[in-house]
Parts: structure tokens; C-alpha cells; sequence
């Protein structure tokens, strides 16, 4: 089996050995090798330069049996082409309609905590920001809905999670097989699938136009598309679309909320520099769109919090057609793997760079800094369509719960990573709670 098993049981240990043996190291996975990159100008290659000969292949095999044929599942000219579809609606201007209910929703969540409670942050970040989601994306603001359909994607990217960690032929077979865990499975997945048919059909025979992504892009039109082809997307597109927006945008922002809450928690310089420029931008009053470029320690330790701890930990390719990276030749149905929380960490890059340092990114550091060096949200055209929509969330939310709480670290719970699809913390991440 090679390295397989430690693959599955220490990943990240067993990346981090192989990228001592260079820019470019293998590790062994019966039947195949997967190709470690652990230099920008690789990832570059592979991300931009040979797209075309790369993409999903296995790493999102299994992906497909909750998304479909959405944007981190598709491939090829179809994924160029949903993502045109798709791009207007994520433009700065747009997404900026969200802002609003972003603050609003995080000033609501805050409202039901009290002074030196004790909370899992990780819990209370993923019940925010999936209030978040499911308001931005289907306009829904019922609670036991809301609960229902967290619960049915939180099962689904466990049990995917599950099936993703065994070989691909056993993966096939037990998804096939009437399993307890598949058969609940396929009772989420049709909750979903109803879920997401009747808000299509309701937006379909509504006059209003809605300003909930779902209803964007029932609006959407191809205008490139064949004169005969009026639609630009199917309903079973849309729904792909959709799911896969709300996995990805639901779960990796409440990461990266409760990474950055962790570090701020046990560097209280930081959180007290934090607090101070709150108190001088903002004051008691809510945090607007217009004040984000005025957060830059904000920014910085979002910016920092996300290289220490990147939500999506490595990003995967697979060779389609064989092609040259580094002099060596790179055949055909290999798997590339690509970890930011290696690159991130780099010494070539970063000095001291286990260290929680938000004042090194300086524009002028960022300047310097090798490209893809930091990319928590990947790269190329298969970079995250979301990622302004979910940096703009980030802020929003930790600038509004930051102007009331503190949070302190309980020392005694050992923090360890799991490296599920996301980085979560294993365990949970309990914090205790001081009223400013």
C-alpha cells in the first residue's frame, strides 16, 4: 500500500517529510504517485500555465455525489463556461449588497452570549455564518429550516469525508451498497435536492426578482450561447450551483472565524491592538462597507490567521495529458496536490513562519511575496469564485462581534488540526468569553 495508510492517518506529517526532499517530491499511493509542489513557481505552472492539461479527476470524485457538476466538481470547457455564467454576480459591487446582512446577522448571534461564558467557537461560527449563507442564498429566515438544512450538509461532509478516505474501488462499492451510513446519506441528499426544487420553482413562478443568489442566477442568461439554446443554466445545474456555493462558503468561512478567533485569543497584545482600532474606526456604532479599508490590522490578522491555518489546507489537481513541470515529465492520470499550510509556512517565505505575526504584511511585503507563496484560496481559473464574498464576511463578522467581546484561550484543551476537507480543529475550539 506504500504510504497510503499514514496518507490517511497523518497527512499533513507525511507532506511536510516528503517536502523536505525538494520542490518537487512523490509520495507513494499504491497505484499511483501523487506529486508534492512545494515552490510558487510550480504551483504556478500547474494552477495557470498548464490548466488546460489539469483538474479536479479524483479529488473531487466524491465530491460529485452532493454537487454534481457544480464549479469545484466540473471540468473542462464546462466549467469555463458555468463560470462565466457565474462570475457577474460575484463582482465587488454586487456582493456588496451582502454586507449588510452579514453585520446584522453577527449583532443577532452576539446577543445571546453573557459575560464569562463558556463557548466552542467552532459551533458558534458554523451556526452564524450558515444563518449567513442561507439568507444570501435562498432568502430563508426560519429557524427550523434553517437548522434542517445545516444538519443535512453537515451529515453529507461527514459521510463524503468518510468515503473520501478509502481506496477508490471500496469508496464505489459501499456508496452502492444499503449501508446504515449511505442510506441515511441518500435521505439527506433528497431533503436537499426537494429543498432547493421547490425554491427553484417558487422563484420560477414568482414575478419578483429577488436579490438572493438563487434567484440571480435563475436570471442568468448565456449571452453566448447557440441561438437556439434561450436558457443559460438547467435547473439541475442551478441546483448543483447552488449546493456547491453553500458548501463552500458556509463551512470554510466559519474555519477561518474560528481559527482567527483561537489566535487572537492566546496572543492578547494582538487582540487589545485589535480592539483599539475598532474603538477608533468604529466606536459603538455597527460596522459599515465603507470602513473595511480602514481595518488594516483587521485585515493583517485575517491575512495572517488564514496562512497559519488555511481553511482548504491543500488544493489537488490531476494530469488529464501528460506534460513537463521542473524537467520532469508528468504522465497522463497522475494526481498533483499542492498544501498551503506547507507553502504558507515556508522559511523561503516567511521569517519566523510558525509565528503569529500580523504586521509582516506590509504593502510592501505583499509586494515582494512570490505569488503563490499565499493562496488560501487557490489559484488559476479554478480559483474560488467566492473569495471576495468570503473575506468580506470574515471582516464583517469578527469586526462586529470584536467591538462587545473578548475571548480568552482555555489552556488546559490541546489544540490539535484535523484535516478533513477543511482544517477544523480537532475536538472543537472551547473560549471563554469577557464583555468589553
Amino acid at each position: 500500500m506504500g504510504q497510503a495508510w499514514r496518507l490517511l492517518r497523518d497527512s499533513i506529517g507525511l507532506m511536510q517529510e516528503t517536502a523536505t526532499y525538494g520542490d518537487l517530491a512523490t509520495m507513494s499511493v499504491k497505484p499511483a504517485l501523487i506529486y508534492l509542489l512545494n515552490h510558487p513557481d510550480l504551483i504556478r505552472e500547474v494552477f495557470v500555465t498548464h490548466h488546460k492539461q489539469v483538474g479536479r479527476g479524483q479529488f473531487g470524485g466524491t465530491l460529485k455525489y452532493l454537487l454534481g457538476d457544480g464549479l469545484v466538481t466540473a471540468e473542462g470547457a464546462f466549467h469555463l463556461r458555468q463560470r462565466r455564467l457565474m462570475q457577474p454576480h460575484f463582482h465587488r459591487r454586487r456582493i456588496a449588497t451582502y454586507g449588510e446582512i452579514m453585520a446584522d446577522y453577527a449583532q443577532r448571534h452576539q446577543q445571546r452570549w453573557t459575560d464569562g461564558m463558556q463557548v466552542d467557537l467552532a459551533d458558534e461560527m458554523t451556526d452564524l455564518t450558515l444563518h449567513i449563507v442561507v439568507k444570501t442564498l435562498f432568502d430563508i429566515d426560519l429557524p427550523d429550516d434553517i437548522q434542517r438544512i445545516g444538519a443535512a450538509f453537515d451529515f453529507s461532509n461527514r459521510y463524503l469525508t468518510a468515503r473520501n478516505n478509502q481506496p477508490l474501488a471500496l469508496r464505489q462499492l459501499f456508496h452502492r451498497l444499503p449501508l446504515p451510513l449511505t442510506l441515511r446519506f441518500r435521505r439527506e441528499l433528497a431533503f436537499l435536492d426537494q429543498t432547493v426544487a421547490g425554491l427553484i420553482a417558487q422563484r420560477r413562478q414568482s414575478d419578483q426578482e429577488g436579490d438572493d443568489l438563487l434567484s440571480l442566477l435563475l436570471h442568468t442568461m448565456d449571452d453566448q450561447a447557440d441561438a437556439s439554446d434561450e436558457s443559460a443554466m438547467t435547473d439541475q445545474q442551478v441546483r448543483d450551483e447552488i449546493l456547491t456555493l453553500f458548501s463552500a462558503g458556509h463551512e470554510t468561512t466559519a474555519v477561518a472565524l474560528t481559527w482567527t478567533g483561537y489566535l487572537l485569543a492566546v496572543h492578547p497584545e494582538w487582540q487589545t491592538r485589535w480592539h483599539a482600532e475598532l474603538d477608533d474606526v468604529l466606536g459603538d456604532r455597527p460596522v459599515t462597507l465603507s470602513d473595511l479599508p480602514h481595518l488594516t490590522v483587521t485585515d493583517q490578522i485575517i491575512t495572517e490567521s488564514m496562512r497559519l491555518y488555511p481553511p482548504i489546507w491543500t488544493t489537488g489537481r490531476a494530469a488529464f495529458e501528460p506534460f513537463e513541470l521542473a524537467g520532469f515529465s508528468i504522465p497522463a492520470g497522475a494526481m498533483l496536490a499542492a498544501p498551503q499550510i506547507i507553502t504558507h509556512r515556508d522559511p523561503r517565505w516567511y521569517d519566523e513562519p510558525l509565528a503569529f505575526r500580523p504586521d509582516r504584511w506590509t504593502p510592501e511585503f505583499r509586494a515582494d511575496l512570490p505569488q503563490y507563496a499565499y493562496y488560501p484560496f487557490g489559484g488559476g481559473p479554478r480559483r474560488c469564485i467566492g473569495d471576495s464574498f468570503s473575506w468580506m464576511e470574515a471582516q464583517m463578522v469578527l469586526a462586529t462581534l470584536g467591538q462587545r467581546w473578548r475571548m480568552h484561550h482555555i489552556p488546559q484543551h490541546k489544540i490539535e488540526l484535523d484535516p478533513l476537507v477543511s482544517l477544523r480543529p480537532k475536538g472543537g475550539m472551547p473560549i471563554v468569553l469577557e464583555r468589553r
